[in-house]
């Protein structure tokens, strides 16, 4: 009896093998290190610092730009609204932290680009002490050495 050596079919899949596991991978990767948060309303660009710490936001972020715009949950709030929707979200958060039975004075987070003005940034501060604001963070970014 005589047998013979099957015959391997020359397949043109055994070729994409390998390009599917490197577009796997770059897959993989760049759902790894691309960015998951949504990008910010203004493109900001805060000042240098070469002292201070790490520190968790508070509830409640505010981002104002070169020209003086400012940005309340990722949206450009007009000067003109500014004060009532800055009211409102501060209503709500408080509501919030009663209800945790959290007494704590409520702050703001203020990421400022760099070319803010004085007169720009006093405005604002004028603003949020107006509406009963305790506590204000400014925040920077390390300075390099």
């Amino acid at each position: 009896m005589r047998f013979t050596k099957p015959q391997l079919r020359n397949s043109s899949d055994d070729a994409l093998i390998p390009l599917i596991n490197v577009v796997f991978l770059m897959l993989i990767f760049f759902m790894i290190a691309g960015q998951i948060r949504p990008p910010e309303a203004l493109s900001i660009d805060p000042p240098n610092s070469r002292q201070g710490r790490l520190i968790a936001p508070e509830r409640i972020l505010l981002l104002m730009d070169g020209q003086g715009r400012v940005a309340l949950d990722g949206k450009v709030v007009p000067a003109s609204l500014l004060g009532e929707r800055l009211a409102a979200k501060l209503a709500t958060v408080r509501e919030t932290s009663d209800q945790d039975g959290a007494k704590t004075d409520i702050g703001i987070t203020l990421k400022a680009d760099a070319a803010v003005t004085q007169g720009q940034l006093r405005a604002l501060l004028d603003q949020l002490r107006a509406l009963g604001v305790e506590r204000l963070r400014v925040l920077s970014q390390q300075a390099a050495n």
